[in-house]
């Protein structure tokens, strides 16, 4: 019986240290659907010339407003033409994804109108995504990360090239080349180096720049629709490829090769052993290592909107008889009447605060944000990397979540509403009871080889392996999260309704309950005093032991009223 039901039709290979284990994957056979999504054809040449001019000369609403009239056209019909939809060049998309979040247009917009440009743009490119789609749109080419423009060379560079030096679809990038510090320099893709570096500064901004996060907040969620799109739809095409060569031999993979995803997993940034980098940035809370680690994207990107001039009245006349110098002491930003923009204070908690997560509503929105890039890893993984690959990705991703301070570790192991697929979670539950439990707790091969071999979180696990112990060291706060694991573990197999009570597990589950709280409260050798948290972690301790006796009582009164 699978451990979340039957909700995944296919079954994937995962390791847990020394042993291997079957488990469930996100992936699914693809299927040969109907394209969701309307033909695209590039932006007629007047049309992409004028949007062109408009973006450069950072007349941007006027730009948006026409691309939404040529995306818009035909669409309020209810019988639909077919004809394919004007999409412009990954130039002009590039620009409006930069301005979703460039500082300009968000927490230093001077003007009122500079604000809307944010919201403009990312109004028009959701609509994009939603009527042509990711593949259509050619967001692969949009949306990559660089050093430099990859749309040509400055003018005016030495040794650029004349049009018949290059192929057609370089000179088609060289015609669609924007110019301006926004398109090029100043951009996401240029100023992120890489999707993880953009990821980890973002995660950072939830806990210490709430003005930032506020608009990070938007670019990742639109970010992770585009990669979730892009990899379902490339899934469909590889199904159409399957279908149209009658279903024989394995699966294809080629569009799946060219997803965003991949893109972002092979940049040159990202070629350190594993996920390490790469799960760095999904854990980024704002603390001392992922700051220095994670900079900000944007130069001075903090600060705020300048303040409005306050240029005084200045004495001409110089007396010094009288303490009056003129313009004698002014600095060069008062004497020009500039005042530079004000740096928002960092909260003298902030560190306080990445480490207690839910005392910071930031840190807690992220958390899903977080699970879907996880998410998505482990799918393209099981379907284009190594099977050993996806075995330390769920080591390592558990591993990490293992070791985060008791606010966050709960945030991401006890969401009702969880991104990840019921499968995935039961893995990362089982990942996380080997982590904190005793070596010598019993091998769940031994209670249930059939539910083992199939990676299935069964009830003869929980009552013989996982609910009965304590965690494996005496401190309070991993006994609260070992508690937090369990109660977790019992709640996934109720959702599955394959929770059935009997008296010997409802003495094991309040056998575990003792034994953690009787274990939290042993000295650790050597410690003089009690750590801040501890208070924290024994509410959480008893909290959790009491709603497992709860979910113990209701398993009780639901096998009385069947019987």
């Amino acid at each position: 019986m699978a451990a979340s039901g039957s909700s995944s039709p296919l079954s994937f290979y995962t390791a847990n240290d020394s042993h291997a284990e079957q488990s469930t994957t996100p992936s699914s056979p693809a299927r040969a659907k109907p394209c969701p999504y309307r033909q695209a054809r590039k932006l007629p040449r007047e049309l992409k010339e004028h949007c062109q001019i408009f973006l450069e000369e950072q007349l941007y609403t006027c730009a948006i407003n026409l691309l939404n009239s040529t995306l818009g056209a035909g669409l309020s019909r209810r019988t639909p033409t077919g004809k394919a939809v004007p999409v412009p060049p990954p130039s002009q998309l590039a620009l409006l994804n930069t301005l979703i979040v460039h500082p300009l247009h968000t927490t230093r917009a001077d003007e009122p109108e500079h604000l809307d440009v944010s919201g403009l743009a990312l109004g028009y490119l959701r609509n994009l995504l939603a009527i042509v789609g990711p593949v259509n749109a050619d967001l692969r080419a949009a949306f990559r990360f660089c050093s430099v423009s990859r749309w040509g060379r400055r003018p005016g560079h030495a040794g650029h090239g004349s049009d018949s030096d290059m192929s057609d679809g370089e000179a088609d990038r060289h015609h669609d080349r924007l110019r301006g510090r926004m398109a090029n320099e100043a951009s996401v893709w240029s100023r992120g180096q890489d999707l993880w570096t953009t990821v980890g500064w973002a995660f950072n901004t939830a806990t210490l720049h709430p003005h930032r996060w506020r608009y990070w907040r938007v670019w990742l969620e639109y970010m992770l629709d585009v990669l979730e799109a892009d990899w379902a739809e490339r899934e469909r095409l590889d199904g159409e490829a399957h279908e149209a060569h009658g279903k024989t031999g394995d699966e294809p993979l080629a569009s799946r090769r060219q997803s965003m995803i991949l893109m972002y997993l092979d940049q040159p940034e990202n070629r350190q052993p594993g996920f390490k980098r790469i799960l760095k940035a999904l854990f980024a809370d704002g603390g001392g290592l992922s700051s220095s680690s994670f900079s900000e994207v944007f130069e001075k990107e903090p600060r705020g909107p300048r303040k409005g001039s306050k240029k005084r009245k200045r004495e001409q006349t110089l007396d010094l008889d009288n303490d009056k110098f003129g313009d004698y002491f002014d600095d060069a930003s008062t004497s020009s009447g500039i005042s530079e923009p004000p740096t928002p204070q960092k909260p003298r908690d902030a560190r306080r605060e990445a480490s207690f997560g839910c005392s910071n509503p930031g840190l807690a929105e992220s958390v899903a944000l977080r699970l879907r890039f996880f998410r998505l890893l482990s799918e393209a993984t099981f379907v284009l990397r190594k099977r050993s690959e996806l075995n330390q990705l769920y080591r390592d991703f558990a591993a990490a979540i293992k070791v985060l301070p008791l606010h966050m570790f709960s945030l991401l192991v006890t969401q009702r509403e969880n991104p990840l697929l019921p499968e995935t979670h039961v893995t990362l539950t089982k990942e996380l009871l080997h982590l904190l439990l005793p070596s010598n707790y019993k091998d769940p091969r031994k209670a249930d080889p059939e539910g083992e071999a199939m990676g299935s979180l069964t009830m003869p696990m929980l009552e013989h392996c996982y609910v009965a112990s304590p965690a494996n060291t005496v401190g309070i706060e991993d006994n609260a999260k070992l508690s937090l694991v369990v109660e977790n573990a019992i709640q996934l197999l109720w959702s599955c309704d394959m929770v059935v009570y009997t008296e010997s597990f409802a003495e094991a589950v309040e056998r575990g309950i003792k034994a953690r709280e009787a274990k939290a409260k042993k000295k650790r050798t050597g410690r003089a005093r009690a750590d801040a948290g501890d208070t924290l972690a024994q509410d959480v301790l008893a909290s959790s032991g009491k709603r497992m006796r709860v979910l113990v009582q209701a398993l009780e009164a639901s096998a009385g009223m069947q019987h």
